[in-house]
């Protein structure tokens, strides 16, 4: 799908990869519409890029609803939803403890997706036509001691971006799952890293990722990966799960 002349919602977009992708994909001429649970996020980016954008916590299903609304009043019907929204989350020295933890995590990073599915995938059967674009991430490929509601949480998103794939594939929805590592975002940066740890001098900048995403929309691929490491771990995973266990295990030590 070329972005030019789209309409766009972009959850978490008032800061990190969000922005980086509300600028990216307005410079390839989308229609994009601002959603962030940060109100100054919102603010600036909507005005940035001359357009219309709602602060909301789109893990509640009628804030998803009045930013369709929104985008609707504004452009008409949505071609691509990108559901980007996320929280590292704290780590679980006790893992599977506190069902509030559970609950926040499981609706912002599983729910919020099913709500945007609700919303707009009608029209797009009606027309035939329409991108489902969510973000997962690279935990949701293999998995990260001492976050485990952000990694079964992740697991899911991947899979109800699987099943979307096969189940509409036919009736000309496309689906892509960004599986993104380490990126020099706020969410990495507050994660209080020291300034000489190796994953900030790896970790690509959400410009760079934008690009990337760009390009992979343009070519309608599935799978969006800004690294080796998830495909190396499927493929481990498929080859011997037990090995591929057994290594992760003695990676965290």
């Amino acid at each position: 799908m070329r972005l030019k002349g789209k309409v766009v919602v972009i959850t978490g977009s008032g800061g990190g990869i969000g922005e980086a992708c509300a600028h990216r994909f307005t410079a390839e001429g989308a229609k994009v519409v601002v959603t962030d649970i940060e109100a100054a996020g919102v603010a600036r980016v909507s005005k940035a890029i001359d357009s219309v954008g709602l602060t909301a916590d789109i893990s509640v299903e009628e804030n998803v609803r009045a930013v369709a609304d929104l985008a609707r009043r504004t452009y008409g019907e949505i071609d691509l939803w990108f559901s980007n929204a996320g929280l590292a989350g704290p780590r679980q020295p006790g893992e599977v403890q506190e069902n509030k933890l559970w609950e926040s995590m499981w609706k912002l990073h599983v729910m919020a997706h099913v709500y945007a599915v609700r919303e707009v995938l009608p029209a797009m059967l009606d027309r035939g036509d329409g991108y489902l674009l969510q973000t997962a991430s690279l935990v949701g490929l293999t998995t990260q001691a001492g976050k485990a509601t952000y990694s079964v949480s992740k697991h899911a998103a991947v899979a109800l971006s699987e099943w979307l794939a096969v189940t509409y594939h036919r009736r000309g929805i496309k689906v892509s799952c960004f599986c993104p590592g380490a990126m020099l975002t706020p969410m990495l940066l507050n994660n209080e890293f020291p300034a000489d740890h190796p994953v900030l001098t790896r970790a690509p900048k959400p410009g760079e990722v934008a690009d990337r995403l760009v390009r992979a929309i343009d070519e309608e691929r599935f799978l969006i990966v800004d690294s080796q490491q998830g495909p190396t771990a499927l493929q481990a995973k498929a080859a011997n799960y037990d090995h591929w266990l057994d290594e992760v295990r003695s990676s965290f030590g």
